[in-house]
């Protein structure tokens, strides 16, 4: 009696920890994760659709496993393999007993009765052993699967990680490189035949064994119409379809972006952009046949990247020409991502950020004249001198010397903390590395970060009419952050105010003035004519080309050159980037209207009519017009002074030579010598001011009369020596403020010449220091100090 106690006792507390053991065992069957296989990067576009693929590290086309399946492919999936599916509990004990009533009438194993989700189990455990004890694990995991997960989430791991043939894995890649085509696209055919696939892999594959291939899907299309998915004729147009040929490349639409997603996004393996794939593909094409024209002038590569202003989202992102030759230098440079010569693209940030701050006007006169400031004399594309010129109009006509002046006048420090704000990511350096060339290209930027800023000068005052508290600036967005779940590249604005709507509005309204490339002369006198404020810039060299330019919904930037920075003539902004944006935007929609105008953000301000600068005491014609919301912190006109003159306007005057009641005081609008003197050859309106009469003293006021344009500052000259031997000569130049006066030319009190009219005096000089002096008629002086050096 004892004995049976104990033996009892034995049992009953030793069977509980066995049950427990078990279960727990049980519930310990899967792994954690359930796979761990690399997965291929996959780019999709905003709708979902692939736009290009990075195989596996194991070098397997196997995608990550999808949301859903299309009903067709689920279908022939499971009359093929398992048509109880939803009733079984991973394990169908009649298809058990069909396979083994099979085999036993084979004499082999011709079926072995497992269900999908026993299949899924088998590559759980990675295992390709087929006896009975794994037979036996397989049937425990497949039970412990069924707990654990859906029957729609089993039918999504079972399809995407199923064996396909080669190196491709789950339905989805299989039937982009069988198919050429998203298995949403496939019919019954398609769906068929990627059904029968995972059954022998190895056996069965698209490129061999076809009559065994042709069989098994016409076998079950049959089946399939006999289950009534379709009727006897179109089974019959099915019976007919031939099987795919080779395996297809997988699309490559933008295979930069696909390089950036992944670099940017370890981990993730799916990837849904913002991109519109009718929009990529249009930029493709005419990057495409653009590129074909750029090749004749030796000119390689093209970017471009179009984006939705509204959605602060990418549309498009070609950053190279499309399916060039791969192993060709540079062609799988991202041209978007690289840092580049910005030569004039950053000209509407200055005149944006001047206008904000209340330091100009947009129709303040900047002196456009010879101009050094130490080493850097900048010069205008044309070579030519305007002597003043609009701050609108420099803008829209890219005036070099004006920018570098403004530039000069605002602040290199303020304007490289202004970009930065602006999302400039390429400012590495202080500053003062960059100095005055900064404004024409003495920094690199991206078309990434600079068609951003662009586009943010649209969005300012897209956000004005909005009421949004945004600033407009901040990074545009490929990821198509609203569906799925990856965030993309997400830049917290700050509403901190960084340019003003006004100033962006004014800056735009000048951008609209560009003279457009010769393809599209006469583009007003059309119907369907569009308005765009958009700029261009070039690098010295002729190495980069840029075209960047924006309307009420998109945002167009293009780059043009070669990604070795080779140079070639005719790259320029105008002649090589332009019409490739103009042809981008001849296949957007078209946009309705304008910009709203920041009324609220306006000030009426009287400007002088002349100088365009705010109305001063002395201004003849004063204008009331719509100025920036600070343009009364700009400077007041200091062009206009009090000149008095005899009662005929023909000669200045004063009480040293006539009588006070022969005398009368007019405004006269005046420039200084330098900016009068090329200023007079645009503008022959321009009255320059009447000479002294006989006798008459000037006094001090016309210690200014004088001016030397070359050299304008304390110089230090290297004379050259000509092919025979002897020194060569330096041109000095200078400018008065009365046209025709006579200079005279002195070297260290040596007498060298008179000029009249045009004031240029060639001269050479020994090493060492030397004084120049001019003095008119008036006995008007003006000193400037020189060195010649070896």
């Amino acid at each position: 009696m004892g004995k049976i106690l104990r033996k009892n006792i034995i049992i009953w507390g030793v069977l509980p920890a066995f049950i427990l053991a078990v279960t727990w065992w049980f519930f310990l069957l899967l792994p954690d994760p359930l796979f761990e296989e690399k997965y291929s990067f996959v780019l999709e576009d905003s709708d979902g659709k692939l736009l290009g693929a990075v195989i596996a590290e194991d070098e397997q086309w196997r995608f990550p496993a999808s949301d859903s399946l299309p009903d067709t492919y689920i279908a022939s999936l499971l009359t093929f393999e398992d048509k109880r599916f939803y009733f079984h509990p991973g394990v169908d004990p009649l298809a058990i007993a069909r396979a083994a009533k099979q085999n036993f009438e084979s004499g082999k194993v011709v079926s072995g009765g497992s269900t999908i989700t026993m299949q899924l189990a088998r590559m759980v455990r990675g295992s390709e052993k087929r006896g009975w004890w794994d037979k036996f694990i397989e049937l425990l995991i497949a039970l412990r699967l069924e707990l654990k997960f859906s029957k729609e989430e089993i039918l999504l791991m079972y399809a995407s990680h199923a064996p396909f043939g080669g190196n491709v894995v789950g339905v989805e890649a299989a039937s982009w490189r069988y198919f050429g085509t998203s298995l949403d696209n496939l019919g019954w055919t398609g769906a068929a035949t990627l059904a029968v696939l995972p059954n022998s892999p190895a056996l069965i594959h698209p490129g061999r064994n076809r009559e065994k291939l042709a069989d098994k899907r016409n076998h079950l299309l049959e089946r399939l119409h006999q289950n009534g998915h379709f009727d006897l004729l179109t089974l019959e147009l099915f019976l007919e379809e031939p099987l795919p040929e080779r395996p297809f490349s997988l699309p490559s639409t933008s295979p930069q972006l696909l390089q950036l997603a992944k670099s940017e996004h370890p981990g993730d393996f799916r990837f849904q952009s913002s991109i519109n794939r009718d929009m990529q593909l249009m930029v493709n094409d005419k990057v495409r046949a653009y590129a074909r024209e750029l090749a004749n002038n030796h000119i390689e590569h093209a970017a471009v990247i179009l984006l939705d202003l509204k959605e602060n989202k990418v549309l498009a992102y070609t950053a190279n020409v499309p399916d060039s030759e791969p192993d060709r230098r540079g062609n799988q440079v991202d041209l978007i991502q690289a840092k580049r010569s910005t030569g004039s693209i950053l000209k509407p940030f200055l005149y944006a950020a001047m206008l904000t701050e209340g330091e100009l006007l947009p129709q303040t006169l900047v002196a456009d004249i010879p101009t050094r400031y130490g080493s850097f004399s900048p010069q205008n594309f044309d070579r030519t001198f305007e002597g003043a010129v609009p701050a609108d109009e420099a803008l829209s006509r890219s005036l070099n010397i004006p920018a570098v002046r403004m530039l000069q006048e605002f602040g290199t420090e303020k304007m490289y903390r202004y970009l930065k704000s602006m999302g400039m990511s390429t400012l590495d350096k202080p500053s003062s590395h960059y100095g005055l060339s900064l404004i024409l290209g003495g920094a690199e930027g991206k078309l990434w970060d600079l068609v951003s800023m662009y586009a943010s000068l649209g969005r300012i005052l897209h956000n004005y009419g909005q009421n949004s508290p945004q600033n407009g600036f901040g990074q545009f967005q490929y990821a198509d952050y609203s569906i799925g779940e990856n965030p993309g590249k997400v830049n917290t604005q700050s509403t901190e105010p960084i340019l003003s709507a006004d100033a962006a509005w004014f800056t735009l309204e000048a951008m609209t003035k560009v003279e457009r490339p010769l393809s599209e002369t006469g583009w007003r006198r059309f119907a369907t004519a569009r308005e765009i404020a958009w700029k261009t810039g070039t690098s010295f060299g002729y190495r980069d080309a840029w075209a960047i330019g924006l309307n009420t919904d998109f945002a167009v930037g293009v780059w043009v050159g070669n990604a070795d920075g080779e140079g070639r003539p005719g790259l320029t902004g105008i002649e090589a980037a332009a019409p490739l944006m103009f042809q981008v935007f001849d296949g957007l929609p078209a946009s309705e209207g304008w910009f709203t105008i920041p009324y609220d953000n306006f000030i009426d301000l009287e400007v002088c009519r002349k100088s365009g600068f705010k109305a001063g005491l002395h201004c003849a014609k004063v204008d009331t017009v719509l100025a920036p919301e600070k343009g009364y912190l700009s400077k007041s006109c200091p062009y206009h002074q009090v000149v008095h003159v005899n009662n005929a306007g023909t000669h200045r005057v004063n009480a040293s030579c006539v009588h006070i009641k022969d005398i009368r005081a007019e405004n006269w609008f005046v420039l200084p010598p330098s900016m009068a003197w090329y200023f007079n050859k645009n503008n022959p309106t321009y009255r320059s001011l009447p000479p002294w009469k006989a006798g008459c003293s000037p006094g001090d006021s016309e210690t200014m009369a004088i001016e030397l344009i070359y050299p304008n500052y304390k110089p230090r000259f290297f004379i050259p020596i000509d092919l025979s031997g002897d020194k060569e000569s330096v041109v000095f130049e200078a400018a008065h403020q009365l046209p025709d006066n006579t200079l005279h030319w002195h070297l260290n009190n040596d007498y060298l010449g008179t000029t009249q009219t045009f004031h240029q005096m060639a001269l050479q000089a020994e090493k060492g220091k030397h004084l120049l002096t001019i003095i008119d008629d008036w006995g008007n002086r003006l000193s400037q100090q020189f060195e010649v050096i070896d």
